[in-house]
């Protein structure tokens, strides 16, 4: 017969799931707020932990440390964008999927500065992602890379120059012009550049 530990029960354990996710949620949320105040590198555990009405001691029992906020942060904002991508709906035609992908994602980065450099910057010294968080990097990444393949460029250096190009417009946009367009309106000469020009040189 098995024991009680054996069998937990589930009607006990979802609600308190439930509860710990909330509160985790909570706390990211504080979280992002600190650090659009203060910056990413400057989050205070303390603040952090009377902003959400609790111990500093308590708060590791959700984040054992600063390192795994900042990781919880950036599965997150992964997270978001995988989520949005997910919603997007493209043209069929795939050179002009491509060019709304592009667009969209550079909306995303300005959008939320201080969320931008944690996924895209080395903007807080010594963090490093965990394999679980970095995962969900590589799903968001996977949706430029199968557009990009749609539109006829497969290989990893048409990702790569893609990846360059847009963070590079992104950062200039957020860095020298919040709230404009003045570079990120340049995301469809990228799509020219990633691929047509390659196209015309072929010819």
């Amino acid at each position: 017969m098995p024991s009680q530990a054996a069998t937990p029960n589930t009607g006990e354990q979802q609600p308190a799931a439930r509860r710990r996710n909330a509160r985790r949620a909570q706390i990211l949320d504080a979280a992002w707020e600190l650090a659009r105040r203060d910056g990413l590198a400057a989050i205070s555990l303390r603040e952090l932990a009377d902003r959400v009405d609790m111990r500093q001691p308590s708060l590791y029992w959700y984040f054992p440390s600063k390192a795994a906020l900042y990781d919880a942060m950036f599965a997150q904002g992964f997270a978001q964008l995988v989520d949005e991508r997910e919603r997007l709906r493209l043209p069929r035609d795939p050179i002009a999927a491509l060019r709304a992908g592009c667009r969209h994602f550079l909306e995303f980065c300005v959008r939320e500065p201080v969320r931008y450099q944690l996924l895209f910057q080395p903007s807080v010294p010594g963090f490093e992602p965990s394999a679980e968080s970095m995962r969900v990097a590589e799903v968001a990444l996977g949706y430029l890379a199968r557009w990009l393949a749609a539109a006829g460029a497969p290989d990893r250096d048409a990702l790569d120059l893609m990846r360059a190009l847009l963070l590079g417009l992104a950062g200039e946009q957020i860095a020298n012009e919040p709230g404009g367009k003045r570079w990120i309106k340049f995301a469809d000469r990228i799509v020219d550049v990633v691929i047509e020009t390659p196209r015309r040189h072929r010819a």
